[in-house]
């Protein structure tokens, strides 16, 4: 009876591990983000045409399954499964690099992309910047969705002022497109408690510039992306980034970026399940411009993160990560901070 007894609970233990693994691998994709494709441009915003092209044929030959954004989004929310080793591509802003470097590799590889464009620069026919019949040629392996009319900072605008950069933007795109789905991309990834708010209240689905893996226990008002951009885009970084895995976490405190005091922001985290020692023994979480951050640890399921030095003026990040149980890939957790 003894033995039956703990063979029983083995086969409970296996079942758990193999759920959390499925859990892991089929509720998640890893959304990444570039800018602009190019060799010349700016380093900070730019992914050469050539490394591009190397992450498509990476996904391609590795087997990933690479979605729309739209779908990715609507399986998350409806608790559906998504394939194995999930991808979706993602680029900001509009510039006219995506028509003639990216989309026609888009198109060889036959993997969809989904933009964000500021209707502003697209209507006053910048150079730099797509038109609105290009961005219509691309259909239908290309979405487009909306990157506020001007690519204002949405932070401390007066309330019309946010409402007509995130309301004109997305009429024009209506008219131009037909889009209907209400995406946005926050400029810089920033926002504050009032914008964060609007886009709740008017039904918008938001996405931001932390690094981290969408999931169906993510913030539906900021999905995280993975940046492909400048030094990032290289492919150990990308192939580092397209394998990690959503942090299991129940609670993240506080949401607001934006930060005040001493500029020292402490962070709370409480995971889904307590950890094992192991992973609570290889939880790092690591600060712009800094060294590691402190951790205080309450238990194996919720710890204090906190830095020593304030952050600096602008964006700051802390970046998290833990093993997976598989080798050499991690579990991924950013959190944005802004310093105005």
């Amino acid at each position: 009876m003894k033995r039956l007894k703990i063979f029983c609970n083995f086969l409970v233990l296996i079942s758990i591990c193999f759920s959390s693994i499925s859990y892991a691998l089929e509720t998640d994709c890893v959304v990444l983000v570039y800018h602009r494709f190019s060799d010349e441009g700016p380093k900070s915003t730019s992914t050469s045409p050539e490394v591009f092209k190397e992450h498509l044929s990476y996904l391609q030959e590795n087997e990933f399954t690479v979605l729309p954004l739209k779908i990715v989004v609507k399986k998350l929310q409806s608790k559906e499964k998504l394939p194995k080793n999930c991808v979706s591509l993602t680029a900001d802003d509009g510039f006219l690099s995506i028509y003639k470097e990216a989309f026609p590799l888009l198109t060889e590889y036959q993997f969809p992309m989904s933009i964000f464009v500021s209707t502003n620069a697209i209507d006053k026919n910048y150079e730099s910047m797509m038109t609105w019949s290009q961005l219509r040629e691309m259909a239908p392996l290309v979405d487009v969705f909306n990157h506020t009319v001007n690519h204002s900072h949405l932070v401390n605008l007066l309330q019309e002022n946010l409402e007509n950069e995130i309301y004109f933007a997305q009429d024009r795109i209506s008219k131009e497109l037909g889009v209907k789905d209400k995406y946005l991309a926050y400029p810089y990834g920033e926002y504050d408690d009032e914008t964060y708010s609007f886009l709740g209240l008017n039904g918008y689905i938001g996405f931001g510039q932390q690094s981290g893996v969408a999931s169906q226990d993510s913030d539906f008002l900021n999905i995280p992306r993975f940046s492909m951009s400048g030094q990032y885009a290289k492919m150990e970084s990308f192939i580092l980034k397209v394998n990690t895995v959503d942090m299991p976490l129940k609670n993240i405190k506080p949401k607001s970026m934006i930060i005040s005091g001493d500029f020292k922001p402490k962070l709370d985290l409480v995971f889904l399940r307590p950890l094992t020692k192991y992973e609570r023994d290889n939880f790092a979480c690591y600060v712009s411009g800094q060294n590691k951050a402190k951790l205080e640890w309450s238990g194996l399921q919720s710890v204090g993160i906190s830095v020593e030095e304030p952050l600096r003026v602008g964006r700051s990040r802390y970046n998290c990560t833990m093993p997976f149980k598989e080798n050499g890939r991690y579990y991924w957790f950013s959190k944005l901070w802004l310093r105005l």
